[in-house]
């Protein structure tokens, strides 16, 4: 089967310790075709119509580019303080999609889908060893100003302890619960 015009409706990213961090993704699908239902004018190109691995534009034949992100060498950063004591981490990005079909408008096996509002989820456990983040935690503190983010990274580390790659998000304007 085919699977085309696919959105990202849902992404998690799970980070525990002593394991690389994992992806997952609810996609939406626009259309699901068998490839044998394909009509002769239409022309499935994969991989963006690049036919060899070697031409893609992330292709590294270095074979640390193959290693995993592991939490351990990333950072978790709230109120400005970096936590060193999280066990593990979840984000998870959620886009709201919502499925449409539209009478008369093109084929009936095609549907579309709305963006809603774009929602994050960042959770954690943590060994508290400063105090700062469970008073903040207990007293419900809000942060709706671009002072304080919420930082989250991850890096894949090269053989010389160098930076080799890395994801990096920062997250402002958020509410806190426990």
């Amino acid at each position: 089967r085919v699977a085309r015009g696919n959105r990202v409706n849902t992404l998690t990213m799970t980070a525990n310790e002593n394991e690389e961090v994992k992806m997952t993704m609810d996609l939406n699908t626009r259309t699901v075709d068998h490839i044998n239902d394909l009509t002769t004018t239409q022309v499935f190109t994969p991989r963006n119509n690049v036919g060899t691995n070697t031409s893609l534009f992330n292709f590294d034949s270095n074979p640390e580019a193959l290693e995993p992100f592991f939490f351990s060498s990333g950072l978790f950063s709230i109120f400005g303080h970096t936590f060193a004591k999280i066990t593990n981490l979840t984000l998870t990005i959620n886009n709201n999609l919502q499925d449409k079909r539209f009478i008369g408008i093109g084929n009936k096996k095609i549907k579309d889908a709305i963006p809603a509002q774009r929602t994050y989820e960042v959770a954690f456990t943590a060994m508290i060893t400063d105090d700062r983040l469970l008073t903040e935690l207990i007293n419900d503190t809000e942060n709706t100003g671009s002072s304080q983010k919420i930082t989250l990274q991850f890096d894949k580390l090269a053989p010389a302890g160098t930076v080799n790659e890395q994801i990096l998000m920062e997250f402002q304007d958020y509410f806190l619960s426990r």
